[in-house]
């Protein structure tokens, strides 16, 4: 029973961690890029898979055929290599003794031709006229097996006379021996025996020159000059070589509609590309299709994890990192699909992304992307310098999306950005069409089609933007605007219900507004964050101090345990608040961590006064069970929340007195370890100590205290004086609640 315990333990152990992986965000973030990266890649497939036709040999072609890559016109090249080695001359070499071994042969020849006619003499009844019959001739011709000879030709052999015949062989040893002092090449044997027979046919009658002559010359005449067959061989191989294929570049045409009929290097050239109807699937090009989205993908979040880890944070912004990649890949897939690449609205990407999470992600994601896009347009049916073309105009008009919406991004920006988007790609389409020497025709075309799907872009941002912002629910400038206006209904409420906390918040937003400029930190979300970070006191805004107007203080009657409660409760309803009203997480981030962990100091102490032996503090029940700030902006408006409501309690509002008070208020919380997850420097903090002291000299300035009016003037005398400048005004008491400095507000 224990073995079987041992052995199921590991198993559970397994699957518990399996389990755990399932649900964890790593599990989560990876899926979204594994799903992306594969819809991606889909999108890239089907845009480069060919179209394919149904065709065959004597066709008139149905449609215009372009070239999906370079391609080799295999007939056509194989055609020119075989004219090319057909028209080299053979290499020749002269052969040693030839002209002896003729020589030899021919006294050969002339022995059996002797052997024939004696034969012939001891044949009854012979003479010059005499009659062979067909046993005889054909023993004769069986004596002679060095030459060829026919009936007639043995019958004019045997009837001639001896001197005819010495006469003829003399002549022909002669003049075959001057003949092969020379060079008879192999394959004109021929023309060396016609010039033998002219020179032997003035002293020959015509039947021993046709019929004698002429079949021992055939038998005998060799070449001295044979034909080199090795080096022969290697020139013609030589020519086929320096023979240059037939190449058909990507995007040249091979079949022109309705023009001619499909020949066959032209139908094998389609099949290379596998643009038939029979072919097999190739799937090399879809095996680069996914090198080339992977790698640029994966470059891209090697990129974003080292520059702008805060992507994998929260899913969402990945999310819709791959919605905006995914959504533009579509969108290039169709206008290539309607033969429009240049259309593409691709600086859609940089457009979106810079304003809904900002300039680095944008930069980093318009490259990869411009690499993507350029290949999915660029491949099957355009040249490399199209493709080039693409990526370059894509590229720098990205660039200049960039610049100006990553430092303005109101919508009205947009279209702004969408016109200089499109004179960047006009010029950059006309500039390589020119260096590219491209039909002028083409490339207006060509660059008026890019300038146009830059305004695509645009108009397409407008309409898709604010979509996706809301979805969501993005801390993007222009819905921070909105959230700023006081007209929000949180904002009315936190005027109305809670004045004293509005204004603590107004007062507020200018110094972590200073604060996050100071340091480069987002000053428009610090703003808005400190609009928002104290709505949970709209709950029970009479249990804090600020709004205690005209009544005393409901702390007084409370024991500290309810006191701190309701206090650090607001933390959690402004959460609540912020979820109801759909802030974004950014602001939800900055209402839960602006008092971190920070312990509750007043009501500490007062309960270390009040408690006895038997009721023991405990401090843990006198902080705030918040988060410590992980943000710049979080941390920001904690130290500047210490700071406003600390500094109304200085006796003494001198500059140098308040930039000590202020750096020990920053100390106090770096000591109390609020800090340790935030991205803050201790030079950010000598900056947010100086930008605070600066704001805070302007609200607590001192002011001329003006002399009263002359005790005769009349009433409506004064206030005639003080509005025509003749009287000062006189100076107003100031009044405890607006500008005496209070305790610390709770």
């Amino acid at each position: 029973m224990s073995d079987q315990n041992t052995a199921t333990q590991p198993s559970t152990s397994v699957l518990s961690k399996l389990r755990a992986f399932l649900k964890s965000s790593l599990f989560a973030k990876s899926t979204i890029i594994l799903v992306g990266t594969l819809i991606i890649f889909l999108i890239c497939a089907a845009a480069i898979t060919p179209v394919r036709y149904q065709l065959s040999i004597g066709m008139v072609p149905p449609h215009t055929i372009a070239a999906s890559r370079d391609v080799v016109d295999e007939i056509t090249t194989e055609q020119n290599r075989v004219q090319a080695a057909l028209a080299i001359t053979p290499t020749y070499r002269y052969q040693e003794g030839i002209t002896d071994q003729v020589l030899h042969q021919l006294e050969a020849v002339k022995a059996e031709l002797d052997g024939v006619r004696q034969y012939a003499m001891t044949l009854p009844d012979y003479g010059p006229t005499r009659h062979y019959s067909a046993q005889e001739l054909q023993e004769a011709g069986d004596m002679i097996t060095l030459a060829t000879f026919r009936d007639f030709q043995l019958i004019t052999l045997m009837n001639a006379s001896q001197n005819s015949f010495e006469e003829l062989f003399a002549s022909l040893t002669q003049a075959v021996r001057n003949t092969m002092q020379g060079h008879i090449t192999q394959g004109q044997e021929t023309i060396a025996i016609s010039s033998i027979m002219q020179i032997i046919g003035y002293r020959t009658s015509v039947s021993l020159l046709q019929n004698v002559a002429l079949p021992v010359l055939q038998a005998i005449i060799m070449p001295n000059m044979v034909i080199d067959e090795e080096a022969t061989a290697q020139a013609r191989q030589d020519a086929r070589d320096a023979v240059e294929p037939v190449v058909y570049k990507q995007g040249q045409n091979i079949l022109v509609r309705g023009t001619g009929r499909i020949k066959a290097n032209e139908l094998e050239m389609l099949n290379t590309l596998g643009l038939l109807s029979n072919n097999r699937v190739d799937y090399l090009p879809y095996l680069g299709t996914l090198g080339v989205v992977f790698l640029s993908l994966l470059a891209m979040m090697v990129a974003m994890r080292l520059l702008w880890p805060r992507l994998f944070n929260r899913m969402p912004s990945l999310i819709l990192l791959y919605m905006v990649l995914i959504l533009v890949c579509a969108l290039c897939y169709f206008f290539k699909a309607i033969q429009l690449p240049y259309a593409a609205p691709l600086v859609l990407m940089p457009m979106l992304i810079v304003l809904l999470m900002g300039a680095i992600p944008a930069l980093l994601a318009t490259v990869s992307g411009a690499i993507i896009a350029a290949f999915m347009l660029g491949t099957g049916g355009t040249s490399p310098q199209e493709m080039y073309t693409l990526l370059t105009m894509f590229l720098l008009s990205g660039a200049a999306i960039i610049t100006i919406l990553g430092r303005r991004t109101l919508r009205s920006m947009i279209f702004v950005a969408g016109l200089v988007a499109a004179i960047v790609s006009f010029l950059t389409v006309t500039g390589i069409g020119l260096v590219a020497t491209v039909d002028r025709s083409v490339l207006l075309e060509r660059a008026l089609w890019a300038g146009a799907g830059s305004m695509i872009s645009a108009l397409l941002c407008l309409a898709i933007q604010p979509l996706l912002e809301t979805l969501f629910n993005l801390p993007t400038p222009n819905r921070l605007y909105d959230l700023s206006s006081p007209n929000h209904p949180l904002l009315r409420r936190l005027m109305l219900e809670a004045p004293g906390t509005y204004h603590h918040s107004v007062i507020l937003a200018n110094l972590a507004e200073a604060a996050a400029e100071a340091i480069g930190a987002d000053a428009l979300l610090a703003r808005v964050g400190a609009y928002y970070h104290d709505i949970g006191k709209l709950k029970q805004p009479l249990w804090f101090r600020e709004n205690q107007i005209g009544t005393s203080n409901i702390h007084d009657g409370a024991d500290t345990k309810t006191s701190v409660s309701m206090i650090t409760g607001h933390v959690t309803a402004g959460l609540a608040l912020a979820k109801q009203y759909r802030l974004p997480y950014a602001i939800q981030q900055i209402i839960s961590e602006h008092h971190g962990s920070t312990l509750v100091s007043y009501f500490y102490s007062k309960a270390l006064k009040e408690s006895s032996s038997d009721n023991v503090v405990v401090e843990a029940d006198y902080r705030y069970p918040g988060q410590k700030p992980r943000t710049a902006e979080s941390a920001i408006i904690m130290l500047c929340d210490t700071v406003e409501a600390a500094v109304r309690s200085m006796p003494s509002l001198a500059p140098h007195e308040v930039r000590r008070f202020i750096g020990d208020l920053i100390k106090g919380k770096v000591d109390d370890d609020q800090l340790s997850d935030s991205p803050l420097t201790l030079r950010d903090l000598d900056l947010i100590r100086e930008a605070c002291a600066t704001v805070l000299h302007g609200v607590f300035h001192e002011r001329v205290e003006y002399p009263a009016p002359p005790q005769h003037t009349s009433l409506r005398g004064q206030l005639m004086g003080a509005l025509s400048g003749t009287y000062p005004a006189a100076r107003r008491p100031r009044k405890q609640d607006d500008d005496t400095p209070t305790k610390q507000s709770t």
